[in-house]
């Protein structure tokens, strides 16, 4: 995996635990939009769906940024519950424990792994999310 993809990667996985937010923000933003000028001057209908509920199923289903943040989600998901408890915990503390402390040397310390061994399993970590995502 090259460089800038690796950080992309590891950039979602330290967004993880706001994804649940954004994802419901997303969804809000799309049932409430704000419109500011109602430019159907004449009254006529426009080609759109009438029916208010359809057409809110539609926006959700349809909008990719929404699309991208759930299966970004779900593909963290899946990965995070292939690991034991120490590796989970190693991801924990490397990228979503605020403020960011522990140094690798300290991270291996409390999982009881090698500082190489931590290295492994966050590359492999990444390489299983980057499949997932298809960047692999």
């Amino acid at each position: 995996m090259d460089a800038r993809t690796k950080r992309f990667i590891e950039k979602q996985l330290e967004d993880y635990p706001s994804m649940i937010e954004r994802i419901n923000k997303r969804k809000l933003e799309l049932k409430y939009p704000i419109s500011l000028i109602d430019e159907n001057i004449d009254g006529s209908s426009g080609g759109g769906i009438s029916n208010p509920t359809e057409r809110i199923v539609m926006t959700l289903v349809e909008d990719i940024k929404l699309q991208k943040l759930e299966e970004t989600k779900e593909a963290i998901e899946s990965v995070l519950d292939t690991l034991d408890i120490n590796s989970y915990t190693l991801i924990e503390l490397k990228y979503w424990v605020k403020p960011k402390v522990r140094t690798w040397d300290g991270i291996a310390l409390q999982v009881g792994y090698s500082r190489r061994h931590c290295f492994t399993i966050r590359d492999n970590v990444l390489d299983m999310l980057a499949e997932k995502l298809g960047y692999n």
